[in-house]
């Protein structure tokens, strides 16, 4: 990274968004010939984010981890609502999870409550943030650019005849307390794998 003093994410944020020719010499030279992408506001290193935008191709993997009891929360509130969000391209309503990133990264139920009550922060109850991904977190250095919603199908039998949400409760009821989201992705497709400890 070049030497910024005294230059605030703000400051470096002002700065990226004006033409080339009105930014300093430094930046310019920093940036060579790479795009800036839009920089959000919560942005606490804006250089980064470009440098990440720029260079992050090929294959890429994280894992997330969530607060088991809080998944399984959400899994039940899904599977317990009458009426189910549809995600996109999804035609046939059922119990999902959407992993979503937006402002940090979370899991919520597409369970639909008739009034869809919010906390006093504004957010749906049945939303459990990623360790360390919570509100006003920017995702995007672990998960790329935009943002997003993939659904997690939870009544749906896999392989062995197991279902997410029967994995779940058996991983709660055997002490588990830990949800593992892995992903790996590149600008084609993704692939989640999903693990409890």
């Amino acid at each position: 990274m070049p030497d910024t003093p005294n230059t605030t994410p703000a400051e470096l944020r002002r700065l990226l968004a004006l033409p080339a020719d009105q930014r300093p010499d430094w930046l310019n030279d920093y940036l060579g010939d790479m795009t800036i992408p839009p920089i959000p506001d919560t942005s606490t290193n804006p250089l980064l984010d470009v440098v990440m935008a720029n260079t992050a191709r090929g294959m890429r993997k994280c894992t997330l981890v969530f607060p088991l009891d809080k998944v399984l929360a959400a899994a039940e509130h899904a599977a317990a609502a009458d009426t189910h969000k549809l995600g996109y391209g999804e035609t046939e309503p059922r119990p999902r999870l959407w992993w979503v990133k937006d402002d940090g990264t979370y899991l919520m139920s597409n369970g639909q409550d008739p009034t869809d009550t919010r906390d006093d922060n504004g957010r749906l109850p049945h939303v459990v943030y990623a360790d360390g991904w919570g509100p006003g977190t920017d995702a995007r250095s672990v998960l790329g650019g935009d943002d997003f919603r993939e659904s997690i199908d939870l009544t749906t039998p896999d392989d062995d005849g197991l279902t997410l949400l029967g994995r779940l409760r058996a991983a709660a009821a055997q002490g588990a307390t830990r949800f593992l989201l892995k992903a790996a992705f590149n600008e084609k497709y993704m692939h989640l794998s999903y693990i409890t400890e």
